[in-house]
């Protein structure tokens, strides 16, 4: 057998080696005249496994770029990219590199011949590299070493979550990364000390195959020890040291985590009373006669009480709104960390689209263009309840909504709120609302024609409200994911409280029995892996069916509504279903998207304040609808649409600028809803929906 790992093998070394010889000797005597040839073209053949971008990336010689990219560089630095031009001693290097790649992805066999085409007219000079990989080795055997004795739960964890197996391809990154899970396996049952040895690979000649050999020496194995607080002694706010105490997620005598630490952490920053927190081992230096560790929590606390003032903007309901607010906070309120809120918030919906000049000559608020709410809302958060992992919020708010030209609902709701961190990317939400919506005519002369003409329910509603949501979240970014998904589903009922009851607190308002089911996924995919071109996809769908000849329909805050900027962007905010009435939502919905988001300026600067790497621009396909009814439900009724993104990065989330057009408008007549049936000009780009948000639409 003959080992492997990380290194060149001796024939490529000795080539590698020969050739930078061989280049920098022949052609030492012509440097300046070689520095004036630019690389026109890097093109490989035989690269059956790994694409020609993966194999670029691991060369320092690069590409010249595209003329218009030239220009702006002659123009400033900051914009285009500069041309690049052949060095010999960098070329003879990435020939060796390329070697390396491809034996540390298990082609030991693997073969390049390269080919340089020079035109000294045009001061060009072409690379071609010709690769023979040959045959991949794969995993024979995996050994561990120094692991007898451990205990078994170690050992169950060991085996059942391992990244490589028998019979996977050798990939040396893979190696390294299952080393670490095995480092991090130790750390978190309790050995501190472990140490580590490097893995090997050796390879049968006669087979071509691998073992995989891990060595760890684990020590010995400590526990928690006594655990002390420390608060910071410049501020004057004080938490009860049992408060801080209760949320760790280990305790003296618990076997020692790094991972127990960073959980601790993050559930103590998740209280929202502290400006840092801090978690460390008083001691850093352990002997055989010690075997528990103290630990010291070091936390500095906020000011508890503050007043204020709020301006913002969200995406909520699809649609890009300007919030203006005034809040007060009480974060310590019983000692325990509760966290008071009492806050006055007024929000406009979908700005551009208000007609400022009529708002304010004739019509003010009562304008068919000012959608939007107000809130009072008032809420506690007990961030202990039962667990540090499970908190407990109830609220009470009233809001007066606006959403419709001819008329607005005044809502009181009360809501009693559990979440729960059930695993470490699954999060539980319990709520049970008690919510009295109502419906107030702008005009009472219109208005009652409105509802009188098209059967509009409008009797105010009092209802009982229970929904369970399970999400499961692997985004490996909040704001800028590049891999991972997001699902979550929703089952929520109204009514069986009041019809068990007859009715809620004596109340005789009707109230509506429904169920109601949604699910969504996301998922992220970056091919390139330098996020340089990112795949986005989303599913949305979701039914509510009235049961029990419920005495109201679905109450209008609980419906499903199309359209929007997180929605299909060929319409806007609450304007897509398939009804004469938009506006009044449906009772099913089915939508999806693909995004491919390009961040071709990631290596771009700045010119004067403008930072060109932040912006990034998105292509998007959207399809779906909203039904009134789940039976109603036709596939030729799905919309389309499709348009171009601007984003721009901030650290809150990508600024956003979407521009819509239809793809294919059910709603037309047959004949005129495909975009190839329209004029494109005039009736295609003319007519396409501006869309405005914080944070990608998904």
């Amino acid at each position: 057998m003959a080992g492997f790992f990380f290194d060149l093998s001796m024939r490529y070394r000795t080539l590698y080696i020969a050739l930078l010889c061989i280049i920098v000797t022949g052609l030492a005597s012509t440097q300046d005249r070689w520095r004036d040839l630019e690389v026109s073209r890097i093109q490989f053949e035989g690269n059956e496994t790994f694409r020609d971008d993966a194999l670029l990336d691991v060369m320092r010689v690069k590409e010249s770029p595209a003329a218009f990219w030239k220009f702006l560089y002659t123009i400033s630095e900051k914009l285009g990219d500069k041309p690049e031009y052949f060095d010999p001693v960098l070329y003879a290097q990435d020939c060796g590199r390329l070697a390396t790649f491809y034996q540390d992805q298990g082609f030991f066999s693997a073969r390049i011949d390269t080919l340089l085409k020079f035109d000294f007219g045009k001061k060009t000079v072409s690379i071609s590299f010709l690769i023979h990989e040959g045959r991949r080795s794969l995993i024979d055997s995996i050994q561990h070493v120094g692991f007898e004795g451990l205990p078994s739960d170690l050992m169950e964890e060991i085996r059942s979550n391992a990244l490589i197996e028998v019979g996977d391809p050798y990939v040396v990154d893979r190696v390294v990364s299952e080393q670490a899970r095995l480092v991090s396996a130790f750390f978190n049952n309790g050995f501190a000390d472990v140490r580590v040895e490097r893995p090997t690979a050796d390879r049968y000649l006669s087979t071509n195959n691998v073992k995989v050999t891990f060595g760890l020496d684990p020590g010995r194995r400590y526990v928690f020890g006594p655990i002390s607080v420390k608060q910071d002694s410049a501020v004057t706010e004080r938490v009860d040291d049992a408060v801080i105490l209760r949320h760790l997620d280990f305790g003296p005598g618990d076997f020692y985590s790094q991972a127990k630490r960073a959980d601790s952490e993050r559930n103590l920053n998740r209280l929202g009373v502290f400006e840092t927190s801090r978690i460390e081992p008083v001691i850093g230096v352990r002997s055989d006669s010690i075997k528990d560790i103290p630990m010291q929590v070091y936390v500095r606390p906020r000011p508890f009480q503050e007043m204020v003032p709020e301006i913002g903007v969200s995406d909520e309901n699809n649609a890009f709104n300007i919030l203006l607010g005034l809040a007060y906070n009480n974060r310590n309120l019983f000692g325990g960390a509760q966290n008071l809120q009492a806050r006055l918030q007024l929000q406009l919906q979908s700005i551009q689209d208000v007609e400022f000049g009529r708002v304010f000559n004739r019509t003010g608020l009562r304008d068919s263009s000012v959608i939007g709410n107000a809130e009072l809302s008032l809420q506690i958060n007990q961030p202990y309840f039962f667990n540090n992992k499970t908190s407990f919020t109830p609220s009470v708010s009233f809001i007066v909504e606006k959403r419709h030209k001819y008329y607005f609902n005044p809502i009181l709701r009360g809501r009693f709120g559990v979440t729960s961190q059930t695993a470490r990317y699954t999060t539980a939400f319990i709520e049970w609302s008690l919510e009295r919506i109502g419906y107030e005519s702008i005009n009472p002369t219109i208005g009652g024609i409105y509802f009188d003409s098209l059967s509009i329910d409008r009797r105010p509603q009092l209802n009982s409200i229970l929904s369970v949501t399970l999400q499961r979240d692997k985004r490996n970014d909040l704001f800028y994911p590049t891999s991972g998904f997001m699902h979550s589903v929703t089952v929520e009922e109204a009514g069986l409280i009041p019809s068990v009851f007859g009715g809620l607190f004596g109340s005789d308002l009707p109230y509506s029995k429904y169920l109601k089911i949604a699910g969504r996924g996301q998922w992220y995919w970056d091919p390139t892996q330098n996020e340089a071109s990112i795949w986005a996809f989303r599913l949305y769908g979701g039914v509510a069916e009235l049961y029990g000849h419920s005495p109201a329909p679905v109450p209008i805050t609980r419906r499903f509504y199309g359209g929007g900027s997180g929605s299909v962007r060929g319409w806007k905010a609450r304007e897509l279903a398939v009804s004469k009435l938009p506006l009044e939502g449906g009772n099913a919905v089915l939508e999806g998207s693909i995004e491919n988001r390009w961040n071709v300026l990631r290596s771009a600067g700045r010119l004067g304040f403008v930072e060109f790497n932040r912006f990034s621009f998105v292509f998007f396909f959207d399809f779906g609808n909203v039904w009134t009814r789940a039976r109603e439900f036709k596939a030729s009724e799905i919309a389309m649409a499709s348009g171009l993104g601007l984003r721009y990065a901030t650290v809150a989330g990508p600024i956003r600028i979407d521009f819509g057009f239809r793809v294919y408008d059910p709603a037309e007549a047959e004949g005129r809803q495909w975009i190839m049936e329209k004029k494109f000009w005039k009736e295609t780009l003319g007519n396409f929906v501006l869309h405005f948000g914080i944070g990608h639409s998904f």
